[in-house]
């Protein structure tokens, strides 16, 4: 998969931030790692990314107030995500006004990532798009990725390994 989509991710867990960073460079991106929400904000304005990827509990500043700020500068992303473990995260974030494009959950599954790729290089990124195909290299790097994962990955049908 070649997307041609350059991503910031940023997270303070080191390990998951420089973990998605290399997936997403699998995946045929160029992709930066940060590790505060302040860290996010400076890389938006150098980097000008089309995806930026935001825990929400950051140091500094956390993934709510880095998207407000990104998303008001002169070059916003084509699409802000937000990544967190918590599963009601979401509820006090409606209050306070914060309106991330895609919602990732920790850990971010393939199939997200190829959605929101796929939508932040479509034309129109509101655009619902269809799954893309899967190849071998994806099924092993997410085997690995997800190895910390609750759930047992399942079987892939089409490469005989796991998802």
């Amino acid at each position: 998969m070649n997307t041609n989509c350059s991503v910031v991710v940023a997270d303070d867990s080191h390990e998951s931030a420089d973990t998605l960073v290399a997936l997403l460079h699998a995946m045929g991106c160029s992709a930066t790692a940060v590790y505060d929400g302040r860290e996010a904000v400076e890389a938006c304005r150098a980097l000008i990314p089309d995806v930026v990827i935001l825990d929400i509990e950051m140091p500094f500043l956390n993934g709510c107030a880095a998207a407000r700020i990104i998303r008001a500068s002169a070059h916003p992303p084509r699409l802000i995500a937000s990544l967190s473990a918590q599963r009601h995260w979401d509820e006090p974030m409606k209050s306070e006004g914060v309106a991330f494009d895609v919602r990732l959950s920790k850990p971010a599954r393939i199939e997200q990532l190829c959605e929101l790729l796929a939508r932040a290089t479509a034309r129109d990124p509101d655009a619902s798009t269809a799954r893309p195909g899967r190849d071998p290299a994806q099924a092993i790097i997410v085997a690995t990725y997800r190895s910390d994962a609750v759930e047992e990955p399942e079987p892939d049908p089409q490469w005989g390994r796991m998802r």
